[in-house]
């Protein structure tokens, strides 16, 4: 059993941010991952924290520190039109330490509870969907099993352009329509192959200086903000939403190594864009789309799929998402079910 209780206080006007992390685990442990300013307080079973003596049956570990704002972990960002100030916590790949303590490596899979404290007219957006949202206080669900690196919120005076599209309030302008409907689109193309979409809702969240293009996470999805801008292109459109939303499943749902979730989720958004047109395509080798730099992981999805078969190769996708949900599958392991198949 592991199990953490996330609480962040995300104060516009504070230097840092107030964390605490409670973790519910059996069995022993040696020590936890943690890169925080200041511990203010941290109790195990309701005392010291030792680890050189034994724990047995349920334990519980309360910590609680003060974080940095950064380029990982916490951010916070002024938006350079208006002013406005937007917070928000990413941990992927491997910045999970910097907002919570934690054991193992930031890809161990848990169920996440978080409980999130912001001024009161700002919109907060997590991983889960709400089910406090009262003054200061927003409560989400507790997660299905998922990797410390993806637990994700948001925080700030966004404006939803349409169905659980948020942009920051200076681009309130913006017609969010196309948006969601690519987003439920893609969603729709990708459980006719990978099975049902396995999360209560899909929030698409722009924002300021992301440290990608795009971040998507079980539930909710980062972009940053420029890529409104880049978005009238509709094969761009195509490709770089259902490139996340791929995601969903490639990454989010079963996890693997990079090539493997990136090879696919491009592999993936290029089925979907060939149905959208109708017809085969191709990007043009001399545009640099998004997903250029993951041409080599493609060329390996190619070269199954050239070996077996398209048919073969979704069949066995479907499988490996269906029968694994919540879990991170080595290469060899997808390997074995494209060799089976």
């Amino acid at each position: 059993m592991l199990s953490y209780d996330l609480a962040w206080r995300l104060d516009p006007a504070a230097p840092r941010v107030r964390g605490r992390t409670t973790i519910h685990f059996e069995g022993g442990r040696t020590g936890v991952d943690l890169e925080a300013d200041e511990v203010l307080d941290a109790s195990l079973n309701g005392g010291p924290v030792r680890w050189d003596v034994p724990l047995d049956g349920p334990n519980v570990l309360r910590v609680e520190a003060l974080f940095p704002f950064g380029d990982r972990g916490f951010r916070r960002v002024v938006d350079p039109v208006d002013g406005q100030v937007y917070l928000y916590a990413t941990n992927f790949p491997d910045s999970a330490r910097r907002t919570m303590c934690g054991f193992g490596d930031s890809w161990q899979r848990a169920p996440f509870a978080l409980t999130v404290t912001v001024p009161p007219a700002w919109k907060c957006l997590s991983n889960g969907p709400v089910v406090v949202d009262e003054g200061e206080v927003r409560t989400f669900t507790p997660t299905t099993p998922i990797p410390r690196a993806t637990v994700t919120a948001v925080a700030g005076p966004f404006v939803e352009v349409h169905d659980s599209v948020h942009v920051p309030r200076s681009r309130a302008n913006i017609d969010g329509t196309a948006i969601a409907d690519l987003i439920k689109a893609s969603i729709a193309f990708f459980e006719t192959i990978l099975g049902p979409f396995p999360y209560p809702k899909c929030d698409a969240v722009f924002v300021h200086d992301l440290s990608s293009l795009a971040l998507s996470t079980s539930g909710l999805i980062l972009f940053d903000q420029t890529v409104l801008d880049r978005l009238s292109d509709p094969l761009r459109a195509m490709t770089v939403i259902s490139h996340e939303v791929a995601h969903t499943w490639s990454g989010n749902l079963v996890s693997s190594s990079q090539s493997v979730t990136e090879g696919l989720a491009v592999y993936l958004s290029r089925l979907f864009v060939q149905h959208m047109l109708g017809h085969p395509w191709e990007p043009d080798p001399t545009t640099p789309f998004p997903d250029r730099p993951y041409a080599p992981f493609l060329a390996r999805i190619r070269a199954v799929e050239a070996t077996i078969g398209r048919d073969a190769l979704l069949r066995s996708l479907h499988t490996i998402m269906t029968t694994n949900p919540h879990r991170h599958l080595p290469e060899p392991t997808f390997t074995a079910h494209w060799s089976e198949a």
